[in-house]
């Protein structure tokens, strides 16, 4: 970055978001969450660097946005701990959703939120880990970590990167600016070509290659997981229909509910589940009222003797087992602003039910182009595709294998990624 940008940027710009975000957490218990988390970060860094057994050992920084990023690079992740077992890994996270819902992660070392992006604050954490690499996921690029990365001669690295048509970095003002902190990266490894073509706008093209996207491996991965774990009574689902519907907000239900309504009418051996995106107290409650006169059954109170058709899941974590007992998915977001992973149900070689605001997923993208997945709109369609699943078998199956043979075609990015970044950091 050259030097009057950094100055901008540490002495106008950052300023101007330090205060906004400090401003906007008296009012926001998750920002206030972030905040405090920021101001450990160095100690709980600097508390690791020093203990004996890491002292010495190369150090791999991960910058995720949130947990979604995070759980796509943990094939990365995985791999490299097996190739360097000496290697330590450390993951910071910008968004509270990721760092507060971070579950048991054994390849990781450890877990921080990403510092401030002002001079200081990023120097601090760099120069107390001094990783051998800074590998970002998918697109959260911080113009202070950039230039902090370039001052201590860090390479950087963005893996599964990706950019829309549609997206506001490929406009001015932020066109002009994300080109001097793009072109701080050592290498840029694009989910595909597409994204290649858009991103050679903000960095040079000679550092972009197209390696394919990690979380195709971390589905499978997984999928043959979830297979060993039984996280629901077998007498729920067990010869019956199950019909999930996973991440989804109030847009998506108000459309999901008055179809199942109608097909629970018709079909006895139906079973819906219902997974909220955020499963709090009173989203869970609004579920129920708007179920009714249904009685659904929560997840934390689930007895094999339970005999409501429709399960509420009030818990986080368990998503991707459940959908290895689905004939049938649906996957949320997409009536709100994007549409939620799905792979996840697509792996398990259903048919992947989503609405119209999927553009920002590549993979639902290609599921649409295969069959695998359908584009909904409203209710009655909801209600038309579930019925034609429910009662013809030979179009299930054959949407099913569409969807995962999308997945199974487009693994193997974890080695592509890694291979061709430990030789660039080997230069």
């Amino acid at each position: 970055m050259p030097l009057i940008g950094f100055f901008i940027y540490n002495l106008l710009i950052f300023p101007a978001i330090f205060l906004a975000f400090h401003l906007y957490a008296i009012f926001d218990a998750k920002s206030r969450k972030g905040i405090a988390g920021r101001y450990q970060s160095v100690k709980k860094a600097a508390d690791f660097r020093n203990k004996p057994e890491n002292i010495g050992r190369d150090l791999f920084l991960f910058h995720c946005a949130s947990m979604g990023e995070f759980e796509h690079i943990k094939p990365f992740i995985r791999e490299l701990k097996k190739r360097l077992p000496e290697g330590r890994a450390v993951v910071m996270f910008f968004s509270p959703s990721g760092y507060e819902n971070v579950k048991n992660a054994p390849e990781v070392d450890l877990f921080i939120y990403a510092p401030f992006d002002g001079w200081l604050p990023v120097a601090r954490l760099f120069k107390c880990l001094k990783p051998v690499a800074l590998i970002i996921a998918k697109y959260d690029v911080w113009p202070g970590q950039m230039w902090q990365a370039a001052r201590m001669k860090i390479p950087c690295f963005l893996i599964n990167a990706v950019l829309a048509d549609s997206s506001n970095r490929l406009r001015f003002p932020a066109l002009w600016a994300l080109r001097k902190v793009y072109r701080r990266l050592t290498r840029i490894f694009a989910v595909s070509e597409a994204d290649e073509r858009n991103l050679a706008r903000l960095a040079p093209a000679e550092i972009i290659d197209v390696t394919g996207d990690t979380k195709y491996d971390q589905v499978i991965f997984r999928c043959e997981a979830s297979r060993k774990k039984t996280v629901l009574p077998t007498p729920f689902y067990a010869g019956k229909y199950v019909f999930i519907a996973g991440s989804t907000w109030p847009a998506d239900e108000a459309r999901l509910i008055p179809a199942v309504k109608i097909l629970l009418k018709n079909h006895r051996d139906l079973r819906v589940i219902i997974c909220p995106h955020e499963p709090t107290a009173g989203h869970l409650m609004q579920l129920e009222k708007a179920l009714r006169p249904l009685a659904a059954v929560r997840f934390s109170r689930m007895t094999p003797a339970a005999q409501s058709p429709v399960l509420l899941i009030d818990k986080i974590g368990v998503l991707a087992n459940l959908y290895s007992i689905a004939n049938v998915a649906y996957v949320g977001g997409s009536f709100k602003q994007n549409v939620h992973n799905v792979l996840e149900p697509a792996v398990h070689g259903i048919p992947v039910l989503f609405g119209p605001v999927n553009q920002n997923s590549h993979e639902a993208q290609l599921l649409k182009q295969s069959g695998g997945g359908i584009e909904v709109r409203a209710s009655v369609e909801i209600q038309s595709n579930l019925e034609r699943f429910l009662t013809d078998v030979a179009d299930r199956s054959e949407a099913g294998n569409a969807a995962k043979k999308v997945v199974e075609s487009h693994c193997g990015a974890t080695r592509r990624t890694l291979e061709a970044l430990l030789l660039k950091i080997e230069d």
